[in-house]
């Protein structure tokens, strides 16, 4: 037996699954990244065993796993966003696909196109679901960026770039005398660097996130509300609910709490989480997360003008947790997006004016 790169490399891709998975698998959050990685440590051995060890004349077996893995990464991205458990006994039809390719490994072709369809289906499904959450998660939290989930949607869009680059290099035979790598060994260990390094990520994202965020509540993903500018016409009703909501984010200052939910303002004006939503839409024409924002970036202005007559030189990211943002990535954007400029230049300016 002649050991390769490509060999040591599934070696390598199923001892980080193996590390994977002992970190995981005691999170109930995490189990589907669980049964990922458990998928991804037997693909590595039948792939091992077909090549080295002939395993491959008793029992074809790794064309299955392209359809374990679409569903997998599906289950995994739910599972970051909703708390509870991610898998559970509903969740057995995902499982039809892959158990029914096990009996059909010998009409390879019918997997592998069922393997392409699984693939679009699911990515789609994924990306879809990390997008409703950043929608609701500005309707419910002022700490919405920090949890946002972009690195996981473009860790998705890798796995289905990489999928379709493996697809290819199985299946386009008529690219090969044109670009004879694609064929070759270099190609395939190219393959399984990319499967490694997808993997690592996922890990790290994943355990991450659930770290960070406890998971929408069931539901959660519904708690939308349209966007638009303010209403133009705001009944009387809705103008006393936003005095309410103003009365306790304002007044009680509940805008500097980092992690502020709509939950605990609508409980503080003594309304429903809808109707917070709701009157904030119809005054300002923001969402939650950026109605908090907003107050929290002109408390900061109050604050730098307050230095520039007063002299003082406190810093501006200070200034920035004073007034609740927790991450200084975030507070730029908002500050810029707010004033069209940056802390920095807003100071000078400031100070510019004091001095004259």
């Amino acid at each position: 037996m002649t050991l390769m790169p490509v060999h040591l490399v599934q070696v390598a891709l199923a001892a980080v699954a193996a590390v994977g998975l002992a970190l995981t698998v005691s999170q109930p959050r995490l189990r589907a990244l669980s049964a990922l990685l458990v998928m991804s440590l037997s693909w590595m051995v039948f792939n091992f065993l077909e090549e080295t060890a002939g395993f491959r004349n008793v029992w074809l077996v790794t064309p299955a796993f392209r359809l374990a893995y679409p569903p997998l990464i599906y289950l995994v991205v739910r599972g970051v966003i909703r708390t509870g458990p991610a898998l559970t006994w509903r969740d057995w039809p995902h499982a039809v696909a892959p158990l029914l390719a096990l009996l059909l490994t010998p009409q390879i072709g019918l997997v592998e196109h069922a393997a392409r369809i699984s693939l679009l289906a699911y990515s789609v499904a994924a990306i879809w679901q990390i997008h409703r959450f950043h929608r609701a998660t500005r309707q419910t939290r002022s700490d919405a960026q920090v949890i946002q989930l972009n690195g996981l949607m473009l860790l998705v869009g890798f796995y289905f770039v990489d999928s379709v680059f493996d697809a290819v290099r199985m299946d386009a035979l008529w690219l090969r005398p044109h670009w004879p790598w694609l064929g070759s060994q270099d190609a395939y260990l190219f393959q399984l660097l990319l499967s490694l390094v997808f993997v690592s990520v996922l890990i790290f994202l994943a355990v991450r996130h659930t770290r960070l965020f406890e998971g929408l509540p069931p539901g959660g993903m519904a708690l939308e509300a349209g966007a638009g500018g303010p209403d133009e016409a705001v009944s009387d009703t809705q103008r006393a609910n936003f005095r309410r909501v103003e009365a306790v984010v304002r007044g009680e200052a509940l805008y500097t709490e980092p992690r502020l939910l709509r939950s605990e303002v609508a409980q503080a004006a003594g309304l429903s989480e809808r109707a917070v939503s709701q009157v904030i839409k119809a005054a300002t024409g923001c969402n939650f997360n950026d109605y908090i924002n907003r107050l929290r970036i002109e408390d900061v202005c109050a604050m730098m003008r307050e230095d520039a007559v007063s002299g003082t030189q406190r810093r501006v990211i200070d200034l920035a947790y004073t007034a609740g943002f927790s991450s200084k990535s975030v507070f730029n954007d908002v500050f810029k997006r707010e004033t069209g400029q940056t802390p920095s230049a807003y100071a000078a300016g400031l100070a510019g004016d004091a001095a004259g």
